[in-house]
This record gives C-alpha cells, structure tokens and sequence, in this order.
C-alpha cells in the first residue's frame, strides 16, 4: 500500500510544482493513508514560541486558527522539535513517551476530542529558529504501524526539500520583473526584495549600487541588509516575521531618500515554501510629502468613494481598517477595489501604493 502511494505522492510532488497539481491533492493523497488523519504542512518558530498551519488535509479552517491561537503554546511535541533530525521522520513517542503525552492539555483538549491519538511528522527545512514541518496525526496508536508512516515521509523528504529550494531561489530571480523595466532602469530608484533574516534575495542595478555604496543601505559582515534608518529597519524586519498584522506598506525620508517598505503577499503554502518577504524601494532626491490624491483620480477616472478607499490603502490601512474608518461594509471596499484594480491596470495593493508614488505600473 505504501510502495505505490511512495510513487504518487513524489510525482505529485513535481506536479505541484509545475503548477499541473495543487499541494492540497498531495496533502490530500497521503491522508488518504493515515486512519482517522490529518495531515498538515505547518510551521513553529522555536524563539516566539508561534506558529500556524499553512495547508491542511481532514482539517477545518476554525481548528487550524484555534491551533495557530492557542494550541501552538501547549504542542509538547514542538517543544522539542528543535532536538529532532531534520529530514527523518519521527513518530511522537520518540519525542515524548506516551504515557506522559496523554496527560498533557494539548492531548486532551486538542487531539482527543477530534479522536486522535498520535502523530507522525518530519522536519522539512529549519531557517534560523523556525522549523518548517509535514505533519500526519492518526487515530492509530501502534508506533510499528505509524513508524511506516514515519519511513514514508523521510523518504519524500529529498523531493520536498527541492520544493524549498526551487520556491526560494527561482521565485526571487523574477522578483523584480513585477516593477516594470523603467523603474528597474532608473538611475534615481534601487529596489531590494529582502527575505526572513533580513537576506538580500534580489536587487536591481541601481540597488546593488547603493548596497556598495553604503549611504543609506548596505550589508553586513554576514551578508544581510542594513538599513541606516533604525525606524525603517525595524518596521522591515517586522514585516517579515509571521502574525505580522500592522501596514501592507509604509513610506519615510532618510535625509534625500524616499524610503517605501511593501510586505510581499505570500500567504497560505506560497509563503510556507517561499518564505517571507518585502520589497524595499530607494528612491532618490524625490521631495517628502503625500501623494497627489487628486492627480490619481483625474489620471484614472476613480469616483470620489474609490479615491478615498486608495488613499486609505496609501496609508497602509487594510481593508478592514478601510472600511471601519470610512463606516461602510467590507464588501463596499473590495468591490472599490477592484473597480480600481480595471481603472489602473493592477492587481495588487503594493502596485496601487506604486502608482500613487509615481512609480509606473507592474508588467
């Protein structure tokens, strides 16, 4: 049963990559496996003690946020998990002895009232202190039959652990493309796409200049991004830790530079392979001040209400935060949104925030 499903699941896997598949028919497929399973692809950040499921198999959206909320701090198993081989599969009594797991909240609160009793999982990827992990919990208890399980998933190991290295590589490579071929040529604007770690994942010539150049960014003696701007730097690498909730974009001025910090959208499994991201822009010599609101709206024809939606989204406001200070329904603002997303010929808040910079839209 396992040796075909073995089969399966690895051409899934590549499946999934080429965009043929969907990572959910892989989760998917292997809880087919596992009596009574759930299976999962989820992380834990051993530092904050955070963590989340990005994909989920025999999961409900309501259990997983419960998890992410509370469940996380109680997991005996990822209190340990920083200990665990990376790339072998390891059944939880290897981790902690049964007879001490049932007695933990976590067991009884969480996994039996669901009807399970064990799991199985493997460390895929560690960056820093974050581990990034396939997990299978079963309502089977026997370790021989659930060590099976545990082979299984060392040896897919090798082929998800190309998963992370072709999401974070070659999905930076194009990084860039998204500004446009005349912002990447200006001799006045350097963009960085920076990852988890504060790592320079890509950057446009101009950038590079301005990286070896030193005056307003740089790098350190272990390769990653400094910011000359503390206020700057530090609401950047807040962006790119998970649970960030605060502003999708923020712009400031470090002496003749304009500095526009853009929280990279890579929720659910993109960013669980990818890994977080931002897109800082440097630009230079550009006056302080707002955007011209009312420049936009005559450029692109946007009526009153979307103009007023736009500059909130300028600000660094959600959605929600949007439609709460202006009192209509959220619904209203996605709607505005998208009637804007046709006028301006984007698809995203980062593009919108772009425009209303100066900055000519994506291609």
């Amino acid at each position: 049963m396992i040796e075909p499903a073995e089969r399966e699941l690895t051409d899934l896997i590549y499946a999934a990559l080429l965009g043929e598949r969907s990572w959910q028919d892989f989760l998917d497929r292997l809880n087919a496996l596992i009596p009574g399973g759930v299976s999962t692809l989820f992380f834990h950040d051993q530092k904050s003690g955070e963590g989340g499921i990005s994909l989920a198999a025999g999961l409900d959206a309501d259990t997983a946020r419960d998890y992410a909320a509370h469940y996380v701090g109680l997991n005996p198993w990822m209190h340990n998990v920083a200990r665990t081989p990376l790339g072998t599969g390891i059944i939880g009594e290897r981790i902690v002895p049964r007879d001490e797991f049932v007695r933990t909240e976590y067991y009884a609160d969480f996994l039996q009232r669901r009807d399970i009793e064990a799991g199985v999982g493997v460390t895929l990827w560690r960056e820093e202190a974050c581990s990034f992990l396939l997990s299978t919990l079963t309502a089977r208890v026997d370790p021989d039959a659930n060590q099976q399980v545990a082979d299984l998933l060392t040896r897919l190991t090798p082929h998800l652990t190309r998963a992370f290295r072709y999401y974070r590589t070659g999905r930076f490579d194009g990084a860039l493309a998204q500004f446009g071929g005349s912002l990447l040529a200006s001799p006045d604007v350097g963009v960085i796409v920076v990852g988890e770690g504060m790592v320079v994942r890509a950057a446009s010539p101009r950038a590079e200049a301005m990286l070896s150049a030193g005056a307003v960014v740089g790098l350190t003696a272990m390769g990653t991004l400094r910011l000359r701007d503390d206020a700057a730097a530090t609401l950047l690498k807040q962006m790119l830790t998970r649970g960030y909730a605060g502003p999708r974009s923020h712009s400031t001025h470090f002496g003749a530079y304009r500095l526009t910090l853009v929280k990279a959208e890579t929720e659910g499994v993109t960013g669980y392979f990818s890994g977080l991201a931002a897109t800082l822009i440097v630009e230079e010599a550009r006056p302080a001040g707002a955007p011209d609101m009312g420049w936009l709206a005559r450029r692109y024809g946007l009526t009153r209400a979307e103009t007023r939606t736009v500059e909130g989204i300028v600000a660094g406001l959600t959605p929600i935060q949007v439609a709460e200070s202006s009192c209509i329904g959220l619904e209203t603002v996605r709607a505005q949104l998208k009637a804007v997303y046709a006028k301006t010929d984007v698809n995203s808040q980062a593009g919108l925030v772009r425009i209303a910079f100066g900055f000519p839209p994506p291609r």
